[in-house]
């Protein structure tokens, strides 16, 4: 009588063995996914400026519109861009930055402003944006001036991806820049920056404003 009930039990108490140890293994993954979220944040933590325009420029070129990013630089966004104000319909930045190299000096500084409040019509635009070659004038080939702006909202399945990429931009060692460029998205988050390229007689530098 035991065997024959041990017999008939057998093939319940391995199914039950399964579906615990699922729940065992499913609860260990989340705790794994928390526990890697964690050290991201606590890797990305201290990021300088140029570090950050890196990550986003990076971000730009190695994902295609609506690709979910990798948790790493979805943690990245959700650290660095700005989510959208309830309480503020058009917010502006206040930009300054300069560099120096043999002998040439390139300065930058003005107003970056966006709208991305989930509606229609969002927007972004530099707003006398100056930018200006102070030394070593004669030694420059180029200055360009680009502002990049990026949305990033949900896509797939939950994850977070790239749902807008533009830029404004300018050219000339003593430049200008105001302008307004409009998309529609739903965005979760977006960042703004500007960068600009010099290219002198002795190489090429980058001036990053903060």
């Amino acid at each position: 009588m035991l065997k024959k009930f041990l017999v008939l039990a057998m093939p319940f108490i391995f199914v039950l063995g399964l579906t615990f140890n699922f729940e065992v293994n499913a609860a260990s993954d989340q705790i794994t996914v928390e526990d890697q979220k964690q050290a991201y944040k606590e890797e990305l933590a201290n990021l300088t400026q140029n570090e950050v325009i890196a990550n986003f420029e990076r971000i730009d070129k190695e994902y295609a519109m609506e690709e979910p990013f990798s948790a790493k630089d979805q943690t990245f966004i959700e650290m660095y861009a700005k989510k959208p104000s309830a309480m503020t319909l058009f917010t502006s930045k206040s930009i300054s930055g300069s560099n120096s190299s043999n002998g040439v000096t390139v300065k930058v500084s003005g107003t970056i402003k966006d709208d991305i409040q989930n509606v229609v019509n969002q927007s972004f635009s530099p707003s006398n944006l100056k930018t200006s070659t102070t030394a070593g004038a004669s030694k420059v080939s180029s200055v360009k001036t680009v502002v990049y702006h990026n949305a990033y909202g949900l896509v797939g399945s939950g994850g977070i991806g790239k749902v807008y990429s533009g830029t404004l931009s300018t050219s000339g060692k003593n430049t200008t820049l105001t302008a307004t460029k409009r998309y529609t998205a739903v965005v979760a988050y977006a960042s703004t920056w500007c960068t600009v390229t010099v290219k002198h007689s002795g190489g090429t530098f980058t001036v990053n404003p903060k």
